[in-house]
């Protein structure tokens, strides 16, 4: 049964593992730019796979003196690692390719490399399949990391055959060094992509997505009492959500009165984000401006009357501000 992070990375380890013995074997029978470079990237697919595998399993210790916050950033961080490798071996693949240094085309390369590569093919996407899925289940960086790349191959697979089946019917060899280079630019793209998205998450850069679930929550589930909510910030440790802000409670609640209503408010965000999350929130008091917004009713400390509530938007939900937003 996949759980965890790292079943899903041990079943990738293993199918990378199959996936590398495959396309050995058609660069073996067919050689040619083309199936090196496909098989290239499934030898990176297994450094990949156990990089991942190693950072899920630290991204999974539970927090310590040193690590108040948890190891949840390593699942950033590997993904990280991961994307230089992919740059490294893009640049590697390119280096081997413009010096010629590889096995050519060999005759009837399409028809001998075919049966092989389209097995991996099957196989990769299978696994993409699988390790997206458990991405979004677990909100884990490595595995959508490991899912895109895994899809990249099945494409890079697949532009392959294609280069071989136009060189089996008459096109120029040159073709199949072309599909390299072709290859070589994805997988360089995917790199930076991959590195674009890990880096985000270790700088802690605004989540807007995440902020537009959180602010989606609050309007649904909105209270009266919740008079203004503002300053709210969202930091990722691996799937799990650090999230701090302010609050409005009216003032002359007892502190008993305003802890109850804030672990109402955490447990209808948790329940709505459907992760593991930790707050800290920063209860503020209601002040005379703020009675123009405020719902409680009966209040016999109003000084004026309701006009309009402040909506819980990204916009609105972000800037250290109490009161009614521009």
């Amino acid at each position: 049964m996949l759980r965890k992070p790292e079943d899903y990375l041990k079943l990738a380890l293993g199918g990378a593992l199959l996936v590398l013995l495959l396309k050995g074997l058609a660069y073996e029978v067919g050689g040619g730019a083309g199936l090196l470079s496909d098989a290239g990237e499934s030898f990176l697919n297994v450094l990949t796979a156990l990089l991942g595998l190693y950072g899920s399993l630290w991204a999974q210790r539970p927090r310590d003196s040193d690590h108040p916050y948890g190891h949840g950033k390593a699942d950033a961080l590997f993904a990280a690692l991961q994307a230089l490798l992919i740059g490294g071996t893009a640049l590697f693949l390119a280096y081997t390719m413009m010096t010629g240094t590889y096995r050519p085309l060999r005759q009837q390369a399409f028809l001998s490399a075919f049966p092989y590569e389209a097995l991996a093919m099957v196989l990769n996407a299978t696994l993409a399949l699988l390790l997206g899925q458990g991405g979004r289940r677990l909100h884990s960086h490595l595995l959508t990391a490991e899912a895109w790349h895994l899809l990249g191959d099945v494409a890079t697979s697949a532009l392959v055959l294609g280069g071989l089946g136009a060189v089996h019917i008459g096109l120029p060899p040159l073709i199949d060094k072309g599909v390299g280079l072709v290859l070589i630019g994805l997988i360089a793209y995917g790199a930076f992509r991959l590195l674009r998205e890990s880096s985000a998450a270790l700088l802690d850069e605004q989540a807007p997505r995440l902020l537009t679930r959180l602010a989606e929550a609050l309007e649904k589930h909105r209270r009266p009492e919740w008079i203004d909510i503002h300053n709210v910030r969202i930091q990722r440790y691996g799937a799990t959500l650090h999230i701090d802000g302010h609050v409005t409670f009216p003032w002359y609640w007892s502190l008993q009165e305003a802890h109850t209503a804030l672990k109402a408010l955490e447990k209808t965000l948790a329940e709505e984000l459907h992760r593991p999350v930790e707050f800290f929130w920063h209860m503020d008091p209601c002040e005379p401006p703020c009675c123009a917004h405020c719902q409680v009713n009966p209040c016999s400390h109003r000084q004026s009357p309701f006009q309009s509530v402040i909506p819980f938007r990204p916009d609105t939900l972000f800037p250290n501000q109490k009161g009614p937003r521009p």
